[in-house]
Formats: C-alpha cells, sequence, structure tokens
C-alpha cells in the first residue's frame, strides 16, 4: 500500500510539475508574441545605381519593401514616397510618389544643375514602414552629387582623437562573485568613432590580466570576479591616467555564457552560486519578435543547454534566461546562422574589354546549401570612380543588423565579407557591447511601442463634396454625388465612383497609376445648380516633413580607410568630359505655361466657351456701350485681332436702341488677348480636382554597337554601362545579361543585390577592366 501511494505521489508531482512546465512555457512564448505581432513594420532599403552621381544625370535605384519579421517582399504598402534631401541644410530638394510593385519600386529621379556639390540623402517612407513609433528612422541612401568627376584620389587621414567613452558589458548582464564570466568592452571617441585599445584590469590595485580590442575598439576578457574585492581598467594604449570602473558585481545570482556557437545549434551553460537552491530555469529563444524554442532544466550548480538552430532563420536572436517563476534572471543577444543567405557568382566572359565591346554576364545564385534558387536582384554596373568607398551598407547588413539594432553601427558590411575572417567573432563582441535593451524586438522596447501602429502617410487620399454656398439653415445630408476619375492620356480610360451620402470620398493607388508620370484629374458630376465643389488635397509629405525632424536618422558609420598615397589610381587615360551647358527654353509670351496638356484643352474650351462676356459689334468695336442689348449685331472676339474700345457713344438724331446713327466718343485701337486663368481658376471653373500622381517610369538607355554603329564618331561616355533592378533567376538560379561598353578607359564594377521568396538575403561584386582598341 505504501509503495502505491509513492507512486501515486512521484506520478502526480511528475504530472503537475510537467503541466506547469507548459503553462510557463506557453506563457514565456505568448508574452513576446503578443507585444509584436502588433508593431511589424515594413522595412525599407534603397539600392542606388552608384554613390557618386554628377549634376544632370539620372539617379536610379531599387527600392524593397520587405515585411519585417520574415524580409519577404510586402504587399501592404502601396506608395513610396522619396525624397532627395541636402545634408548640410536639411532642405528638401526632391520629392515625388513611385508605384510599390509587389515589394519593389524601379525608379529614378534626375539631379539638376542647380544642386550644390555636397552629400545627399535619399529617404523613403510608406504607409506601413513610417509611423509614430518608434523615433528612429533608417530608410536611407547616402549619395554624393558632384559638378564634374575628379579620378584624383582625396586622401582621408585617419582622425587623431582621445578616448571620450569606454565601456565594459557583462555577458548576460552581471557579473557574480566566484564565477568565471566574459566582460566585454567598447572604446569611442568624441565622433562616436572605435578606437583601437589595450590596458590591464587591476584587482585591488594589483595586475590581473592585460588586454587589447580585437576590432573596431571592441573586445572581450574573461576572469572570474570576486564581490569583496575592488577593480578597475587602465588604458596603454592610447595612454591614460584615468580609472575605468568595471560593471557591477552581485554577491550571488545565475550568470549566463555562450559556449559553442554552429550552423546546428548554440550551447549555453548557466551557473548559478553555490548557496542557491536548485530550480527549473527556462531559456527562451525569440528572433524579431517570434519565439523559436524554449528550453528548460533543473539548475543545482552547473547546466548545459543545447538549443537547435535548423528552423532559425539568420539574424540576431534574443536569448533570455527565466527563473522557475518567468521571470528574467539573465539575456544576451547571439548572431545565429550567418551561413544562411543567398550565394550569387557571377561569371563575365572576359575579364578585359576594348572600349564599346560587347559583355556577356552569367549570374548564378543558390542558397546556403548550394542548391539553385530563384531571387530577385538589382544589377548596377559603372565607373568605380563613382564608387562611394566609404559608404558602410549594403542589403544584408541594412535588415539584418543596423535596422534590428539601436544606435549607428560602425561599418557593418564588415561582418557580412567573407574575406573577412574574424568577421564571425567580431559580430559577437557586438553582440556583447550592444545590449539587449537596444535590440528593436526587445519585449520592454515593444510595450513602449503599443499595440497600435499609427501611420504617418497613407495609400488613399480623402476628399469631400460640399455646396459651394451652403444654406446654414437647411438641415440635410449632401448625398451620393458621383465622380469621374482620368487624366490625359485617353487611353487610360474613365472610372466612376460614388461619394458617401457625407460627400466623402477617396482617391487610391490604382486612381494615381491612371495619371502615372502626370496628374489624376477628378470632375464633380453634379447639375449647376445648386453649385458643389470639391476639397482634396494631398498633405503626405507636409506629414512626412513635420515628422521626419523628430526622429533620429539611423546611417552606418563609415569605415575608416587608410590609403596610401604612392598607390597608382586605376583609373588610366581617363579624358576629360566637356558637358554641355544646361540649356534653359524659356517663351517670349507672358503668363503662366501650363504643365499638361489637359489643362491646356480646359484653357482651349474655356476660350471657345468666351465665358467673359465679351463681343465686338458690326462696327468692330469691343464692348460697344450702345450694343450690349443688341444680340443680333455681336460676335466674339478672336485671340490677336485688333478692335477699337471707345467710351462717351451719343446717339444721333434718327437713332435709337440697336440702330440709326450714333458717335463713339474717344477710341483706341488695341490687340486683344483672352485674359489668362490659373491652374486653380481653370479647375474651378470646370469643377475638377487634379492630384500630382505616381511619378513616371523611365526606361534606362543601353547602348547597341553592330558592324556600322561601332564606327561611329559620337563619344560614348556612359559612366553607368548598365542599370537593371528586376532580374529574376530560373528554376536552376541563372540568369543571363549582356550589356556594351561606354569609351571611357577605367576599371568598372558591378554590384548585385537581392532576396529569393522566403527571405534569404545577398549580395556579388565583381569587376573588370575597359581599355582603348589598338591603333
Amino acid at each position: 500500500m505504501k509503495k502505491t501511494l509513492l507512486l501515486f505521489f512521484i506520478l502526480s508531482t511528475l504530472l503537475s510539475f510537467s503541466q506547469r512546465n507548459t503553462v510557463i512555457t506557453n506563457q514565456l512564448a505568448a508574452q513576446i508574441q503578443n507585444v509584436s505581432k502588433n508593431n511589424v513594420l515594413d522595412v525599407v532599403y534603397l539600392q542606388t545605381s552608384k554613390g557618386i552621381y554628377e549634376t544632370e544625370e539620372d539617379l536610379w535605384f531599387k527600392g524593397y519593401v520587405l515585411d519585417g519579421q520574415y524580409f519577404t517582399p510586402s504587399v501592404r504598402s502601396k506608395t513610396l514616397f522619396v525624397q532627395l534631401i541636402e545634408d548640410k541644410t536639411d532642405k528638401v530638394v526632391w520629392e515625388k510618389k513611385y508605384e510599390i510593385e509587389n515589394g519593389f519600386v524601379n525608379g529614378h529621379l534626375f539631379i539638376e544643375n542647380k544642386l550644390a556639390e555636397g552629400s545627399y540623402t535619399l529617404a523613403a517612407y510608406s504607409s506601413y514602414s513610417f509611423t509614430k513609433e518608434p523615433k528612429e528612422f533608417y530608410a536611407l541612401k547616402r549619395i554624393s552629387i558632384v559638378k564634374t568627376i575628379s579620378p584624383k584620389t582625396a586622401l582621408t587621414p585617419v582622425p587623431k582623437d582621445s578616448i571620450v567613452h569606454f565601456s565594459t558589458f557583462a555577458e548576460g548582464g552581471q557579473l557574480v562573485s566566484g564565477i568565471n564570466s566574459n566582460l566585454a568592452f567598447k572604446a569611442i571617441n568624441s565622433k562616436g568613432l572605435p578606437v583601437e585599445v589595450s590596458g590591464t584590469l587591476f584587482e585591488n590595485e594589483a595586475p590581473l590580466l592585460h588586454f587589447k580590442s580585437s576590432y573596431a575598439g571592441i573586445g572581450v576578457l574573461a576572469f572570474t570576479p570576486d564581490s569583496n574585492k575592488k577593480y578597475h581598467i587602465q588604458l596603454t594604449e592610447p595612454a591614460s591616467d584615468k580609472n575605468y570602473e568595471i560593471a557591477p558585481i552581485s554577491a550571488s545570482g545565475k550568470a549566463l555564457r555562450l559556449i559553442n556557437n554552429t550552423k546546428d545549434a548554440l550551447v549555453f551553460k548557466i551557473t548559478q552560486s553555490e548557496a542557491l537552491k536548485a530550480e527549473m530555469v527556462y531559456l527562451r529563444l525569440q528572433l524579431r519578435g517570434i519565439v523559436y524554442s524554449i528550453a528548460t532544466g533543473l539548475l543545482r550548480k552547473e547546466l548545459t543547454i543545447k538549443i537547435p538552430l535548423k528552423e532559425v532563420p539568420q539574424g540576431i536572436a534574443e536569448v533570455t534566461l527565466f527563473n522557475e517563476n518567468a521571470l528574467p534572471l539573465a539575456e544576451r543577444l547571439v548572431y545565429v546562422n550567418q551561413d544562411q543567405k543567398l550565394t550569387i557568382t557571377t561569371e563575365l566572359n572576359k575579364i578585359e574589354f576594348t572600349t564599346r565591346e560587347k559583355a556577356n554576364l552569367k549570374i548564378k545564385v543558390t542558397d546556403q546549401n548550394g542548391q539553385p534558387i530563384v531571387a530577385h536582384l538589382g544589377l548596377s554596373v559603372y565607373d568605380g570612380i563613382y564608387q562611394n568607398k566609404p559608404d558602410a551598407k549594403n542589403i544584408q547588413s541594412h535588415y539584418l543588423l543596423s535596422t534590428q539594432l539601436k544606435g549607428n553601427i560602425y561599418n557593418p558590411a564588415y561582418y557580412f565579407n567573407e574575406q573577412n575572417q574574424d568577421r564571425k567573432q567580431a559580430l559577437d563582441l557586438v553582440m556583447l557591447t550592444q545590449g539587449w535593451r537596444n535590440y528593436v524586438w526587445n519585449e520592454a522596447n515593444l510595450k513602449e511601442l503599443g499595440n497600435t501602429l499609427k501611420p504617418i502617410v497613407f495609400d488613399e487620399i480623402t476628399g469631400k463634396v460640399h455646396l459651394e454656398k451652403p444654406d446654414k439653415k437647411a438641415i440635410a445630408t449632401i448625398g451620393q454625388k458621383g465622380i469621374t476619375v482620368f487624366s490625359a492620356d485617353k487611353s487610360k480610360g474613365i472610372d466612376f465612383k460614388m461619394t458617401d451620402s457625407a460627400g466623402i470620398f477617396t482617391i487610391g493607388p490604382n486612381d494615381l497609376k491612371k495619371g502615372e508620370g502626370g496628374y489624376t484629374y477628378l470632375k464633380l458630376m453634379t447639375p449647376e445648380k445648386p453649385k458643389y465643389t470639391m476639397d482634396i488635397k494631398d498633405f503626405s509629405f507636409n506629414a512626412i516633413n513635420n515628422e521626419r525632424r523628430t526622429k533620429a536618422a539611423m546611417y552606418p558609420l563609415a569605415g575608416i580607410e587608410k590609403i596610401n598615397p604612392k598607390e597608382i589610381s586605376p583609373f588610366i587615360g581617363r579624358e576629360s568630359i566637356n558637358k554641355l551647358n544646361e540649356v534653359v527654353i524659356t517663351s517670349k509670351k507672358t503668363g503662366l505655361v501650363f504643365r499638361d496638356k489637359y489643362i491646356g484643352k480646359l484653357d482651349s474650351l474655356y476660350r471657345a466657351q468666351n465665358p467673359t462676356g465679351d463681343f465686338v459689334c458690326r462696327e468692330n468695336i469691343l464692348n460697344c456701350e450702345i450694343h450690349r442689348d443688341c444680340l443680333g449685331i455681336q460676335k466674339k472676339p478672336i485671340e490677336g485681332e485688333k478692335y477699337n474700345t471707345c467710351h462717351g457713344f451719343k446717339w444721333l438724331k434718327g437713332g435709337g436702341p440697336c440702330g440709326g446713327p450714333f458717335t463713339p466718343g474717344n477710341c483706341n485701337e488695341i490687340t486683344y488677348h483672352y485674359p489668362n486663368l490659373t491652374e486653380a481658376q481653370l479647375l474651378a471653373l470646370f469643377n475638377i480636382a487634379m492630384l500630382e500622381s505616381y511619378y513616371g517610369k523611365k526606361v534606362f538607355y543601353e547602348a547597341v554597337y553592330d558592324g556600322v554603329t561601332i564606327t561611329d564618331s559620337t563619344p560614348d561616355y556612359r559612366n553607368t554601362l548598365f542599370w537593371k533592378p528586376d532580374i529574376i533567376t530560373n528554376k536552376q538560379g541563372e540568369a543571363t545579361v549582356d550589356f556594351f561598353c561606354s569609351d571611357i578607359n577605367s576599371l568598372f564594377l558591378g554590384n548585385i543585390e537581392g532576396l529569393s521568396g522566403d527571405g534569404l538575403l545577398g549580395t556579388g561584386n565583381f569587376e573588370f577592366k575597359v581599355r582603348k582598341k589598338a591603333d
């Protein structure tokens, strides 16, 4: 009987323990996923055809609008609002709307000659990427604009600056007395740039161990702290007499330490002070607000936990240690599955070409396992002198690193360049020194954002129909009214929509697409009496400008490039290119020049209808006083014809209304012109509203040389040989493109960026030379 009771007790205890485990694990998974699901933004990345532009050039760009959790193309946002901002003045010099097609934008803008040389920022906003919260903004691309490119290499000396901030970070969040732990450190100067350091950790004024930074002013040292002793750090390089305190040491507690990080699993060691009782602990791994695993175990002194990574995508994972009451004890950021990406390889048919020669490029895309994959790619081939070398940003670093952590990151592209053998170790140091509170998907950060996204711009524009002269005494609804939607291009047809009973209506992406490259027009279909009018304005860019100044523009800190002044420039034999001065065509006629052909039609219609009431009598007098009521002898004046204007009329004997002799008085001859109405006046006259549509698409010019055109004497100074933002590989992961070289004798660079349908990201680069043909 006792054995039966004992067995029953054990089974009941195990069942109760199992049920409690399930409850807690479900709780830990739900509490992060519940706050993240309402805060998933789209994330925008801009790829440009090159990094440096001359004025009077087209800037080509590709916009990637991806789901913030899975990095797959988003279909939520339909309109991308794009601005070009001069960094020095924060002045917007260009702003237009572009259509988002299945998560991508194929766009361009013209760099006007009037723009000053300097640094500019291309910024992009959409309804699901630009909201009231968060206060950091990442959808930026820095470019340089010059009047004329120079092949001379500017020497950029490495800045010498004293350390203004040296910090230490305990792995897991705290140092615990008696437990061997990692202590990471980071040193930066007044510009936020890293400073390479070396120094000594002192214990009770005695040197304990020496250390030096591994990369970009960051590093790690391991030791066993003692809460009864005092510690400080003194730097020897750069030399300093200042003593730096280390992170606080707890007398007892639990410590979390990463032991191993492979493509298959993470291995953690959890250690607690000897005086603490054994208890169940939980280790949760979440990445971008999605919980992928929760491990449990009984912690006595030490516990090793292995977390499988098979189903976890590449990126920053947050690992949190909880106690038996589901309270967080330690946290750590870990970068996982760095090799899970697109591998993009390229093969040119030659490594050196002659001017105007045809090049053939084969592209192959595979996943991390070498399997071919369908990918959406953007490709640019350009003269290497237009490369903005300090720019430390690409599609991988943007989505996987920069947008996932608060604060600017130094040279993030370094961690994704396979030529850097220490990149994984260096990236782990970034995880240690950045701090989990800077992880945008941290639970506390998500809770601060609230549960509802508050967009700043919208895909739809709202308008309202109302009486021109409302009767305040009348109490009635406007009622449904009809509106036709069309553009100047008749081939795009006419759409019809109705307002609601209050006169409210919306114009959406399909309406803006109808007028692409120009304007979308709305005509109110109501009788002449009573007179109804429309109010509709697009205030999107006003809202953007008001809000963007409240946000912190986050852009990676450029890597410090050491340049050897003796290095021979690869740009050999470059001819100076004389650009034509900007041609400005002005009209000698005074008055407003209309921007759209449809407005011109309205102007012609207005003149044909002659709503001015002007007339000419049979005596060729404009608006003759004595014949104003004589309709039978009036005719319409003609634009540009000469007429008399008279005053001081008198009827002579025998004269009367509409007939008989008279004297016209004083007369002057004039040339008649119809009144020049503004666009707004013309639109109001015909009860029409106008909205600027999506900016027009433009086809990238590709030169083609054959046996005849290759001898054309016209110089070909194209510095961007090829731009194609919509390359899609086949099922074998392959694509092939051809392009022709120009007359520029230089080193050319190729840059490919893109993603797969399931969110794998990748980049690829190649280079080749172009030489003049031998005479």
